[in-house]
């Protein structure tokens, strides 16, 4: 071909999409899901999307909401292994609803429904769900939860993935003044090897706390968890 000097060509490399047959039905690893370009480790890390799945217990033929959904990653891993229920992806940034929607084509998920917008607004309209997960807030916590707390569907949990004290401290004051309430915390805090030269070293994770809510059953009251017994048994 006859190019003007002036003209320049750019080839980037793209990564193949890989094949959903080829994943695990549970734990997808980070590098498969397409990510912010600015902020590639912004998002729901592999360790801890398994145990949100596991605090949520979930059931088929539920409606799942994933607030704050980011790149859709927990949404994602609901869609796959629940195939009958319908996971809805509220995320209020442009390029995120954008991310959420390519990762939903790219492992081929049918049931994920994503919308953009801010929480609790955004929620208004969404069918009642089985179980939610907050992922992010916006610094809207209490108003977000009093919003699932009046819609939650009856036998319902919500679980939240809190990253700040602020926000821990927000959570807990919430739960304190629900008496209908109940619920638990856990800290995931997670190292990872890394290589050095030659030799291996531990990189930590950011450590993250799951809120674990639900409502209190009819004629029960809020159980607290067990306490360790000492060195001593009578």
């Amino acid at each position: 071909m006859s190019l003007s000097p002036l003209n320049v060509v750019i080839l980037e490399r793209l990564e193949s999409a890989p094949l959903p047959a080829d994943l695990p039905r549970l734990g997808v690893p980070d590098q498969a899901f397409l990510s912010f370009r600015d902020r590639p480790g912004l998002m729901t890390k592999r360790e801890v999307r398994v145990q949100i799945l596991a605090e949520l217990a979930l059931q088929p033929h539920q409606v799942i909401w994933d607030i704050g959904a980011g790149t859709g990653s927990v949404s994602i891993e609901i869609a796959r292994l629940m195939p009958e229920s319908a996971v809805w992806a509220i995320e209020k940034t442009a390029m995120g609803y954008d991310l959420i929607q390519q990762n939903s084509h790219r492992f081929s998920v049918r049931n994920v429904n994503a919308r953009q917008g801010e929480a609790p607004a955004a929620l208004s309209e969404l069918p009642a769900p089985h179980r939610i997960f907050i992922g992010g807030s916006g610094q809207q916590l209490t108003a977000i939860l009093n919003a699932c707390a009046a819609r939650l569907q009856p036998g319902g949990r919500i679980v939240a993935a809190i990253a700040t004290l602020e926000n821990l401290a927000e959570m807990t004051q919430w739960l304190q003044g629900q008496p209908a309430w109940q619920g638990h915390y856990q800290q995931i805090a997670l190292s990872r090897s890394a290589a050095v030269g030659p030799f291996t070293r531990w990189m930590p994770l950011n450590p993250v706390t799951l809120a674990c809510l639900s409502p209190v059953a009819s004629g029960d009251h809020p159980k607290q968890l067990p306490q360790e017994s000492g060195g001593d048994h009578h």
